[in-house]
């Protein structure tokens, strides 16, 4: 199909840009081509989660149990602990604010009785909106082979967001919120610096790539842009801006060919299956001010692991670290993968977890005659502030 907005060189897998009053695309880029949401799925939780509101199966006052399950998530996360609770609201605020995977998963308990259950009434949702290429399979976005989306299906949950439930629509502009004394801060950097910007969604893992859903509102006129696999938080948005820069100033399409026009039933666009790991800092130190090239660590108090073994050369490490997030994403899929250095030697390390998940994921790898130890918020810290010192006396 045509594509209205001239393509530059791009590292994203694919992208579309439309109108979101007529549905008149103004850039498609693979728009159909299968890829990992990551927590841009979180969108679909969300909506159900609105649905039952608007219904009354759901109150926002509701005091949400945690289950074993929802407080062992991996990832982002709200800190949720088993046996407590947690408002609709926080928990809603929660998943979208702080993408968080333990309040995405108590929400779907709650309406479906199981993650498992409730991802089958995220698929069946996701037909009935003409998302015809999409499925899921939890509602976190964490990485499951069979998970996928395409640009045109999230530009559609999207505009069933904006649509449907134009009240709750704000939650996906709060910029902060607070839970059991803790403030978080929205992980979406779109909305605080694109002019007009009002949601909705990122995602980010190592087979996804950097993914965002995004919505803006200029001169009373809204675009909807979604872009998937990126292959950096920078360039992701970059390409937002760029796009919807390009979509605001560019004057009325002569062609108008809708969303419903590429619907995957009505062309010829392949269907080739979602591929592995796309971004390179999923193999690489993540630079931070004043530690450069050391790994970004997103609390202080998160755990690590150290796991796979011992390599000579980075390169090495970081191949059979993805070989092992693959075999095992149901416990690895949440954490950010580095490679940290020790002597002349590299070890895969996976960050960003807490002492629960450090250890259940040794365990399983140990159960699989893998090499993996678990690295206290105390030795992390260390390690990375010897790599500082190194590196500055080998400037």
């Amino acid at each position: 199909m045509a594509v209205l907005i001239p393509n530059t060189a791009s590292a994203y897998r694919a992208s579309l840009v439309l109108d979101a009053e007529t549905g008149v695309i103004l850039h498609a880029d693979q728009p159909n081509l299968r890829s990992f949401p990551a927590s841009t799925t979180k969108m679909m939780t969300v909506y159900l989660a609105f649905e039952a509101l608007k219904s009354g199966r759901l109150k926002l006052d509701e005091d949400l149990p945690i289950s074993v399950r929802a407080a062992s998530q991996t990832g982002q996360s709200l800190r949720l602990r088993q046996g407590a609770t947690i408002k609709t609201r926080d928990a809603i605020l929660g998943t979208i604010i702080e993408s968080a995977n333990d309040a995405a998963v108590v929400l779907a308990e709650r309406l479906g009785g199981t993650e498992s259950d409730f991802a089958e009434m995220m698929s069946r949702k996701a037909r009935s909106l003409g998302m015809t290429r999409s499925e899921f399979r939890n509602a976190s976005g964490l990485n499951h082979p069979e998970q996928v989306v395409t640009a045109r299906d999230m530009a559609l949950l999207a505009l069933a967001l904006l649509r449907n439930f134009p009240d709750q629509y704000s939650y996906f502009s709060t910029r902060s919120f607070s839970h059991r004394g803790s403030t978080f801060n929205s992980v979406n950097g779109f909305l605080a610096n694109y002019k007009g910007a009002d949601g909705i969604k990122t995602g980010f893992t190592c087979a996804a790539g950097y993914n965002l859903v995004a919505s803006a509102v200029r001169d009373g006129r809204r675009i909807v842009a979604v872009v998937l696999g990126e292959t950096s938080r920078g360039g992701r948005a970059e390409t937002i801006a760029r796009l919807m820069d390009t979509a605001y100033a560019m004057p009325d399409p002569k062609a108008h060919v809708t969303i419903q026009d590429i619907d995957p039933a009505r062309t010829s666009d392949p269907d080739p299956p979602a591929v592995g790991v796309i971004s390179p800092t999923c193999g690489s130190f993540v630079s931070v001010p004043g530690l450069p090239n050391a790994p970004t660590v997103s609390r202080a108090d998160a755990w690590s692991i150290e796991f796979g073994g011992t390599f000579n050369t980075k390169a090495k490490a970081v191949d059979a670290a993805r070989k092992l997030m693959r075999s095992h994403a149901a416990v690895l899929g949440g954490g950010m993968m580095t490679t940290i250095e020790r002597g002349r030697k590299f070890r895969p390390i996976i960050l960003n977890m807490n002492e629960r998940q450090a250890t259940a994921a040794c365990k399983r790898l140990r159960q699989a005659k893998a090499y993996c130890v678990v690295v206290t918020p105390k030795n992390l810290r260390a390690t990375i502030a010897k790599a500082a010192v190194k590196q500055r006396k080998s400037r």
